[in-house]
């Protein structure tokens, strides 16, 4: 009926990577992802804006989101089923094994992430379930404390606070206490307001 799987696992059900800018299976090509200057990964912050209704005080707040802007954009249409089904049947297969060497479509992280087009759509049913991929909340539960614990304990070399992290928060918000302090022999990185005291 459907697959219950992690999020990496999903990708590999439903046929889209799950890596770089187009990670989203419901915004795909019409995300605002994008890089982040100093770690260099694909960043999904203030992306969120567009789904809000048009009159919420966030839309046109410049200051503690993405300095400078506004929201104008609506959220993106969610393809239905067979919507998705006739887009992937235009890509056609791709026939894995050692032999034919490594395939991928043409365009493939630019205008779409489609890898292979799933087994799953075989199935007669399939582009009518209202749901084909659930995630399994466990690993994400566990992936998700785990990052925000050693975040607000600031654990060493596991926070994903770090001074790159800093770095890029200078250039995106508008959080002059997060930014760090330079002199002449030394970075400091100022104590976050998020960072619990471990003797606390």
């Amino acid at each position: 009926m459907w697959t219950i799987n992690d999020f990496p696992v999903y990708g590999m059900f439903f046929g889209w990577s799950m890596h770089e800018k187009l990670t989203c299976p419901y915004c795909m090509e019409n995300n605002k992802a994008f890089t982040l200057t100093n770690r260099g990964k694909a960043s999904f912050f203030d992306c969120h804006l567009r789904f809000l209704p048009y009159n919420h005080r966030y839309i046109k707040n410049r200051k503690d989101f993405f300095v400078g802007r506004v929201e104008k954009d609506v959220a993106p249409p969610r393809l239905s089923g067979e919507e998705l089904h006739d887009v992937v049947s235009e890509y056609g297969d791709i026939v894995f094994g050692l032999q034919l060497g490594k395939q991928k479509f043409p365009s493939l992280g630019l205008t779409h992430n489609w890898v292979k087009r799933s087994i799953f759509w075989e199935l007669f049913y399939w582009k009518t379930n209202l749901f084909r991929h659930n995630l399994d909340v466990m690993h994400i539960e566990k992936n998700m404390f785990e990052n925000i614990f050693n975040t607000v304990m600031n654990v060493k070399g596991k926070t994903k606070d770090n001074i790159k992290a800093r770095l890029d928060v200078a250039l995106f918000c508008n959080r002059q206490n997060m930014e760090l302090v330079c002199d002449e022999s030394r970075v400091a990185k100022p104590r976050a307001s998020f960072v619990l005291e471990k003797n606390a």
